[in-house]
């Protein structure tokens, strides 16, 4: 062999799989997928006497169980493929070609041969992939450029031999298992492959009463769309598998990735085309230089031009301008003294006004942070009473209770401190008919006494739980000592938000001072957030206060800081109880808008004159007596809002004022 046939040849050598697994034509084709899984091959060769006669491979035992075809007492000569492609050596010109036979044959595997036709290997998608690592090729194309879209697909209740069939049907390597599927998108958990049927056919399972989900590979090792392919080429080979799913962002099935795929990005086509894009960009590049190297010696003359004019002009007046620098030089002194003076002031009087704002600061927070003082210690005398009641009711109640009715009475504690849906002032009088109804219907005794306190605790969607226990004649007895467990629960969340609330109302002043501390957004309810802030403040809306909540209840959850946001609530709520006296009507609505959340809050207070509107969110703006109120509020209200990319709006008129914010979702 010459030397420039070898050096051509040198890189198709060392692909070559010098010792492919090899039997003899009589042997059994039970044997023959026994040995293919102990070797973990792809494959095997027939050859007798040195002659190969046929090739037998994963995708044909995939056939033959999808054709059900009995295979005791079957030699490998009555199934292997005969009709053999092979590749001289000689016949060989570079790596290339061989990838391009493969390809034009759409097989994987192709045996190489000497001059007289005896076998030096076999070239496989293995081994090419091997051997070509042109890491800057990969790295520059994505998995969605050159991944398969068309991908076969089977449920995971899918029987493993209905997954066979679909492999042979349509000829594919693998089969995706689904879990699910909303309209055309899929989710894939699992994987099965012509290997996988190998394994399981050695194994003697029953391939018509084994569900994919019970054998399938996972969980499944996916690859983003815009991953690179160097990234899957290195994933390929540290698990040592020969193709991955392509997942989306959500974690839908987008394709697949094989190393036919990685291996088509080689062929001379797709290498010449990427070089070409390459060359086309260089010369851009190049030609932009260019222009910008014209540029520069362009002002690099004019430059030269301009410095000559300015040399005789310098020396013109440099005479002049030493005598003005000596005049200069004196008034600059001056100057300076002045400026020294006009500093000092200055450091006064800023330091002056930030005592006096941080005075009036800590004035107006000490009120709202006292708030939540207050309802932590109101909820915890709450939890103290009721633990008092309870322990004091709670064994009476047991005795008089029929013991086959316990089980009853502990489900009915446990509905009464799960969490339970925000209705509407209308949405409770609806509730409170219907669930009498069903009291009526099922013969239970004062009905409308025991609806109103089944609805506050939650209970009325599904009550045939607790029906037993409800038709007992002390019935009222242990619906009271369920609403006092209510309580109880609903006093310690008051307590958890409250103290919670007060934090972040000084983690709020700290990012208005620009001490800002980032956190990750979180899935959050509206709804919730705002139900919080007006727990906090029962103590004031039930002195004189109508609240009516029009609340959006399919309220999509959205992305953002929900302590921050219940700080917007609560500054709006406090704003709305002053401008009203503590006394009207206050109406919150919450709808979507838009591909955003409005909240607004609207009052019937005396309304914000025109001429203050436009300044009510300036730091420190305020219109109420010194000493009363930071004039924070609505300018920290206005910082969170637009940290959540949102915006806030305000109308006022006498009798009304408005504020609305807009989230995005």
């Amino acid at each position: 062999m010459s030397s420039s046939l070898s050096s051509r040849q040198a890189l198709l050598l060392q692909a070559l799989e010098r010792n492919p697994l090899t039997i003899t034509p009589d042997r059994l084709v039970v044997e023959a997928i026994a040995q293919i899984s102990a070797t973990r091959s792809s494959y095997t060769l027939i050859a007798q006497q040195q002659q190969l006669l046929g090739i037998f491979t994963e995708r044909d035992i995939v056939r033959l169980t999808a054709n059900e075809t009995p295979l005791e007492g079957v030699t490998i000569s009555e199934v292997m493929t005969q009709n053999l492609i092979t590749l001289s050596l000689a016949e060989a010109s570079n790596i290339f070609s061989v990838l391009a036979l493969l390809r034009a044959a759409k097989i994987r595997h192709l045996p190489i041969t000497d001059e007289n036709g005896k076998l030096l290997g076999v070239v496989t998608a293995d081994s090419l992939r091997a051997i070509l690592k042109p890491s800057d090729l990969l790295k520059m194309r994505l998995v969605a450029e050159v991944m398969v879209t068309e991908v076969i697909t089977a449920s995971v209740n899918a029987s493993v031999f209905q997954v066979a069939q679909l492999m042979a049907t349509h000829g594919k390597s693998c089969v995706v298992i689904c879990a699910q599927e909303t309209g055309f998108l899929r989710k894939p958990v699992g994987i099965i492959t012509e290997r996988d049927i190998v394994k399981f056919k050695i194994q003697g399972l029953d391939l018509c009463q084994t569900s994919a989900e019970t054998v399938m590979s996972c969980p499944l090792l996916p690859t983003q769309l815009n991953f690179t392919l160097w990234h899957t080429h290195q994933l390929m080979q540290q698990y040592n598998i020969r193709r991955l799913v392509v997942v989306d962002e959500a974690g839908y099935l987008a394709g697949i990735v094989t190393q036919t795929s990685l291996l088509q990005l080689l062929e001379p086509t797709e290498m010449y085309a990427t070089v070409e894009i390459l060359e086309h960009v260089i010369a851009e590049k190049t030609q932009q230089l260019q222009q910008m190297n014209e540029q520069m010696q362009q002002a690099e003359a004019h430059l030269r031009e301009v410095n000559e004019n300015l040399e005789a002009q310098v020396q013109a007046r440099t005479l002049e301008l030493t005598r003005a620098n000596e005049e200069l030089a004196a008034k600059n002194r001056e100057l300076q003294q002045a400026l020294a003076q006009l500093t000092a002031t200055q450091t006064e009087l800023i330091q002056s006004e930030k005592m006096a704002a941080l005075g009036q600061l800590l004035a107006g927070v000490t009120h709202e942070i006292n708030n939540p003082l207050s309802a932590i210690r109101s909820s915890a005398d709450s939890i103290a009473n009721g633990l008092s009641e309870i322990l004091q009711q709670l064994p009476v109640v047991l005795q008089q209770l029929d013991p086959q009715l316990y089980a009853d009475f502990w489900a009915l504690l446990q509905r009464s401190s799960s969490p339970r849906a925000v209705l509407s002032t209308r949405e409770m009088r609806q509730v409170k008919k219907e669930l009498i109804c069903q009291l009526q219907a099922s013969a239970i005794a004062s009905a409308e006494i025991l609806s109103p306190t089944l609805v506050e605790m939650g209970i009325y969607d599904n009550i045939s739980p607790v029906l037993e226990l409800l038709k007992q004649p002390n019935n009222k007895d242990a619906l009271t000592i369920a609403n006092q467990f209510y309580n109880l629960f609903k006093s310690s969340f008051t307590i958890i938000r409250a103290n919670d609330n007060a934090a972040k109302l000084v983690m709020a002043l700290k990012r208005y001072a620009h001490y800002e501390q980032s956190d990750d957004k979180k899935l959050a309810n509206i709804n919730d957030g705002i139900e919080t802030v007006l727990i906090i403040f029962n103590y004031k809306l039930k002195q004189g206060v109508q609240v009516i909540k029009n609340y959006d209840r399919y309220l999509p959850l959205i992305p953002c800081y929900a302590d921050e946001l219940n700080q917007v609530w609560t500054n709006l709520l406090q704003n709305a109880l002053d401008a009203m006296d503590n006394k009207g009507t206050l109406t919150i609505d919450v709808t979507q808008q838009d591909g955003s959340i409005c909240v607004s809050f609207t009052d019937t207070g005396k309304g914000i004159p025109s001429e203050v509107l436009p300044r009510i969110f300036e730091p420190f703006f305020t219109t109420k007596p010194a000493g009363v109120g930071s004039g924070l509020g609505l300018g920290i209200v206005k910082k969170i809002i637009e940290r959540h990319q949102g915006k806030i709006e305000v109308t006022s008129q006498p009798g009304q004022t408005k504020f609305s914010v807009l989230l995005p979702i």
